[in-house]
């Protein structure tokens, strides 16, 4: 079939009754909004959300059988003719073409109960391990009330469970499934996009926020105006080209110093022949904590710091090439209660933060990026103590030092920030300047 006749201006206007006729699915009026409150803003939002998504999963029933009669290649060229770049071509096409196997959750789009991208997920894990009616139907009544990311993990528990006799942990099934593409995107630009098992995207991420944490707290030194995006990119550019181990003449001995890109210059120094060697491996640490039962004299429990599962026989693998922080709170040669002592927090104090804060209690910056903040100030005789502490990245941090906002806890028991008051002129009055070592 020739495609090239097909553009989005001489087919989008066609309101004709379709040749197979039926029923409308969907009955929008666009109505103007510029007088409207935040209520019926939103009321409009939610009707225009419904029918986007019972479009979604109509054009995902579309697709399929355009797939049915002409096949996957030229439905991935169809879905370009929408505008969409080569990457999401594929992934619409996979996507109509794994749902035709799930029609409970097809028709459960079509009705705009889930979103396409809920549906996308159940598509490739029915793929990897097939679901069965009444599987995929627990899986559509879970998705009407999850968001996204949390569904992902629900239906990585339910493969696990499909696939439980197939010999293999779920860490060597994920790593079945990891892939590395680097291809040309739009406007001359390189994407790399990547998925890994967990174990192996903990490494990534911590080596990766570890570079990115450093030119974070230099660009706040500095005022650089580079965005988070970009100090990323700069790191992972400065962790993939990073010099090639080269021994020592003396005693052999090799080191692997990241060249880090800057905004003056935009790349990263190479070596003047280019010589090639073995990459020394990024050093990484995990946080991991893990529940000791007593009875049994066992570990039990283990996982990452944002509450993901390990094995315990992948801890211990994991245990051969990485550094292991432990997570033990409030034991023995583990003071979380400082008192006057000292007025910076312990290495335990920051772990007990991490596992407890997770974040940034201002903005959700990530905790390895984050200082230790007493609540009541050291200099207002503050207690290095852990109820006195919380995490805060430097920029929250400032804003609490320097600009009069201050960490409270809310209803639910956790902390958060309370921008100051402002002023009879509307203008926010600055705060204290004092140490941001408070």
């Amino acid at each position: 079939m020739d495609l090239g006749i097909l553009t989005r201006g001489n087919t989008t206007k066609d309101r004709s009754e379709p040749p197979g006729g039926g029923r409308a699915i969907v009955d929008v009026q666009l109505a103007e909004f510029d007088g409207l409150g935040s209520g019926e803003v939103v009321k409009l939002i939610l009707q225009a959300d419904s029918a986007r998504r019972q479009l979604d999963g109509y054009l995902a029933a579309l697709l399929g059988r355009f797939g049915d009669l002409e096949g996957q290649d030229a439905v991935e060229e169809l879905c370009r003719q929408f505008g969409l770049g080569r990457h999401k071509a594929r992934q619409q096409a996979k996507t109509s073409s794994a749902l035709k196997a799930l029609p409970d959750t097809l028709e459960a789009a079509k009705q705009g109960w889930i979103s396409i991208d809920h549906a996308r997920v159940m598509g490739e894990s029915h793929l990897r391990a097939p679901l069965s009616k009444d599987e995929e139907l627990e899986l559509v009544v879970v998705a009407i009330s999850e968001d996204l990311d949390e569904f992902k993990k629900t239906v990585a528990r339910s493969e696990d469970q499909r696939r439980a006799d197939d010999g293999l942990t779920r860490h060597e099934r994920q790593r079945e499934r990891r892939s590395g593409k680097v291809f040309d995107g739009d406007d001359d630009m390189v994407v790399l996009h990547a998925e890994f098992d967990r174990i192996a995207g903990e490494r990534v991420k911590t080596a990766l926020f570890d570079l990115s944490d450093r030119l974070f707290r230099e660009d706040a030194r500095s005022g650089s105006d580079r965005t988070h995006e970009q100090r990323n990119a700069d790191a992972l550019v400065a962790l993939i080209t990073q010099r090639p181990s080269r021994a020592d003449r003396a005693g052999g001995e090799s080191e692997t110093k990241p060249d880090i890109d800057t905004p003056e210059t935009g790349v990263a120094n190479d070596d003047a022949n280019g010589s090639g060697g073995d990459l020394a491996p990024q050093a990484t640490t995990l946080i991991v904590s893990v529940d000791y039962d007593t009875l049994s004299g066992q570990l039990k429990n283990a996982g990452v710091i944002d509450g993901t599962t390990i094995d315990i026989d992948d801890l211990r693998h994991i245990a051969c090439d990485a550094g292991i922080v432990p997570a033990i709170f409030a034991a023995d040669g583990q003071p979380l209660y400082m008192g006057r002592k000292q007025r910076a927090a312990t290495a335990a104090q920051k772990l007990a933060l991490i596992a407890r804060d997770k974040q940034c209690v201002g903005c959700g910056m990530r905790a390895s990026a984050c200082d230790a903040h007493h609540i009541i100030w050291w200099d207002d005789d503050g207690p290095t103590d852990i109820t006195n502490l919380v995490l805060l990245c430097p920029k929250c941090h400032k804003k609490v030092h320097k600009h009069g906002y201050a960490v409270i806890m809310d209803p639910a028991g956790e902390h958060r920030l309370r921008p100051p008051k402002r002023r009879s002129d509307g203008v926010l009055p600055r705060g204290p300047t004092r140490s941001l070592a408070a």
